[in-house]
């Protein structure tokens, strides 16, 4: 606090922020009296004044508004700045998951590494090895700051900090460091051990996947050479056995051939009989039609003539070759059921002699067959074996690949942390804050006032001082809302940490900028040019200067 301020190393460098600075289109400077007079105008705003319709709830008291310095640190490390929360209310947890024991799986896949089928079986035992990397452990950094929001507004700010002797420093209310220089130096040690696992296992992962890719690629390589020795060996003795089978399979074509031909000529014979029977019949059924035709041009005469006896008889006659053509008919039926018959016995027979002809040359074949089934069988199983150990391996590797990427993100997270800029040595960065502390009967109630930027009269906010509302609630723009989150957790440390409270309250009465005459009457000056810019009304002005002769 006050006068327990921790004491800095020559290495270490002291900064202080400004607590407010003019906006771009502010063209008339802003003092520090304004900014006290602003923030006590807040102050008395927010101030509960007691109302309440039914239960009227009590009227506070202003104790102090104290100017507070909040503890920041920035450290270098690893070619960026590290941002460390000095009172520790900020921290981050790095979670990472913890492998399996690398070492023995490298010993036990290495040690059967020569030998393809220990190989394979160190793969088969190990496939789910890495899956099992489910283990997750956390380190926790008290007070880092990784907020990309906070490092960003943060990296703005500091471009207003100034370089401030150390006697200066002591004469603030400057609250005191919980994380120090050595609680910092563990941190970075902390960081730089779990870099340098990150680091080890990224390594001990991309030698497994290496290792592994080389001793399948190796195995692979051998058993395709044998793929190609198996293929040459068998496709010479194949070769020699089908020239001798084939001269077998052309003999028997040859007196198969002799045989389909002699029974196709047995049949063509039976067959032009047969047609040639049938062009007599058909020839003598045409005839029979035509003597039918005859015979009932004949009847039509003699009915003309009305010579019975002769019609009658040409009608006798017509029946006659009538049923002469029926016959004639009825042989044509048969002989092309003779002919359908003695085509499909040819068909059958000359099928049969082909398929024993068929099974004859397979016979022949068959030595040249098995040569060649055991030539595919033995590939085949080489090809499994191939298709096993890459199956194998793929498995394993993308297991390793996934937790390869896991460790390179965690290792990207560590080293984007903090601020792209490098420090050449450790700073105390002290960031103003205004603590104000209200009390009502027993209870007392902290309000943080962060960093602000001080901006210009716009046209809303003199319509809203028209309209009878406060027009230096929008003098006040906060700087920035990751900056605000931290500040205000200053209160919950307040509320939780009775001893820190005790102190933290002694110190900033002694520093109350309401507490002396010479503070007052730089608040009111303040008040005065907030009138003067039209902030606040002549009303307000006495009102609120009444109010610093009766603090």
């Amino acid at each position: 606090m006050h006068n327990g301020v921790t004491l800095l190393p020559e290495e270490v460098a002291s900064l202080i922020l400004p607590f407010a600075a003019p906006s771009k289109d502010r063209k008339i400077s802003f003092t520090k009296e304004m900014e006290m007079a602003t923030v006590f105008y807040m102050a008395e705003s927010d101030r509960k004044k007691g109302e309440g319709l039914f239960l009227k709830k009590p009227l506070e008291e202003l104790l102090f508004i104290s100017e507070c310095f909040y503890p920041m640190w920035l450290v270098p490390w690893q070619g960026r700045t590290l941002v460390f929360d000095g009172l520790g209310v900020a921290q981050h947890t790095f979670a990472y998951d913890v492998l399996p024991d690398v070492k023995s799986f490298v010993n036990d896949v290495e040690g059967s590494v020569e030998k393809l089928e220990a190989y394979s079986a160190a793969l088969a035992d190990h496939v789910h090895f890495f899956e099992s990397a489910t283990r997750v452990e956390e380190r926790a950094v008290l007070g880092l700051v990784v907020s990309s929001d906070f490092i960003e507004d943060f990296s703005s700010y500091l471009a207003q900090a100034e370089a401030t002797p150390l006697s200066e420093v002591r004469a603030r209310l400057c609250l005191s460091p919980i994380v120090d220089e050595s609680s910092i130096a563990s941190s970075l040690n902390q960081l730089l051990e779990l870099k340098t696992m990150l680091e080890k296992d990224v390594q001990d992962l991309r030698y497994c996947m290496k290792m592994l890719n080389g001793a399948t690629r190796k195995h692979v390589d051998v058993l395709q050479e044998e793929i190609r020795g198996i293929q040459r060996d068998f496709n010479e003795r194949i070769e020699t056995a089908k020239s001798a089978a084939m001269k077998r399979v052309r003999e028997i074509q040859r007196r198969y051939d002799e045989r389909i031909t002699k029974a196709s000529k047995k049949f063509e014979q039976q067959l032009h009989n047969l047609h040639r029977e049938r062009v007599r019949l058909e020839k003598k059924e045409e005839h029979a039609l035509a003597q039918i035709e005859r015979c009932e041009a004949e009847v039509k005469a003699a009915r003309l003539r009305k010579d019975s006896a002769v019609e009658q008889r040409w009608k006798q006659e017509r029946e006659n070759w009538k049923q002469e053509a029926k016959a004639l008919h009825r042989s044509l039926e048969q002989i092309d059921k003779r002919i359908g018959d003695t085509e499909s016995e040819k068909r059958v027979e000359i099928s049969n002699l082909r398929s024993e002809f068929n099974a004859q040359a397979e016979n022949a074949m068959k030595h040249v067959r098995e040569m060649e089934a055991s030539r595919d069988a033995k590939v085949q199983l080489h090809k499994e074996k191939i298709k096993s150990l890459e199956d194998l391996t793929t498995n394993i590797v993308n297991q390793l690949d996934g937790l390869t990427k896991q460790k390179r993100t965690s290792l990207n997270e560590l080293d984007r942390t903090g601020m792209h800029d490098t420090r050449r040595k450790t700073a105390l960065v002290s960031m103003p804050l205004y603590l104000v502390c209200f009390q009502a009967e027993a209870t007392r109630r902290y309000v943080v006032y962060p960093p602000s930027i001080a901006g210009t009269m716009g046209v809303l906010t003199k319509f809203k001082g028209i309209l009878g509302a406060s027009r230096v609630k929008s003098l006040f723009q906060q700087r920035s809302k990751a900056v605000a989150n931290i500040l205000n957790q200053l209160v919950t440390v307040i509320e939780h940490d009775p001893v820190f409270k005790r102190d933290l309250h002694d110190s900033a009465v002694k520093v109350n900028i309401l507490r002396s005459r010479e503070t007052r009457e730089r608040v009111k000056e303040g008040l005065a040019e907030l009138k003067k810019e039209e902030w606040i009304s002549e009303n307000e002005f006495q009102t609120f200067s009444s109010l610093l002769i009766n603090t």
